[in-house]
């Protein structure tokens, strides 16, 4: 008996969609329904108070302006143990990078700006604490020659927490 190519491509096309079906039913990623998605602003003129912008799920980040109207913007962890990831693109091209594996509520806070001399600037971070709270934060900042020239800092964006 000679058995056809096509009746055992057909068997292996069964099987191989049979696996695709059991691994994407096993996936344990999926959206949360209960997302928390939020927009901040600071516009503020030289030597403001420190301002909070986000606290949410353990991560908290706050904001000022110093006295040359540049934006100082730091991270905190409310938790024992975090991840911090970011960057930061600056008005001159440069990637700054933010990487803290040990991002606890004993460390000294991260900076989320730069020193680079153009604070015309986005940045993104991430944050993973160990109980699988997930905050993700995209912000802009500029200094004092920002809207129009009004002599203020700003620093504004968006943050999806889980």
């Amino acid at each position: 008996m000679k058995r056809s190519h096509w009746t055992r491509g057909i068997v292996a096309l069964t099987l191989s969609i049979a696996l695709v079906v059991l691994v994407a039913g096993t996936s344990t990623a999926a959206g949360d329904p209960g997302a928390v998605t939020k927009t901040f602003s600071l516009i503020a003129k030289p030597n403001s108070k420190t301002t909070t912008l986000v606290n949410i799920d353990s991560l908290l980040i706050n904001a000022r302006c110093d006295s040359r109207g540049t934006p100082v913007i730091f991270a905190f962890s409310g938790t024992s143990n975090a991840d911090l990831f970011g960057r930061i693109f600056d008005g001159f091209g440069h990637l700054h990078i933010i990487k803290n594996t040990a991002f606890t509520s004993k460390g000294k806070g991260v900076s989320l700006s730069t020193s680079s001399g153009d604070f015309d600037a986005t940045g993104n971070v991430l944050f993973e604490a160990t109980n699988g709270n997930v905050v993700t934060v995209d912000y802009a900042f500029d200094n004092s020659t920002t809207l129009g020239k009004l002599d203020d800092c700003t620093v504004y964006g968006s943050v999806i927490a889980t």
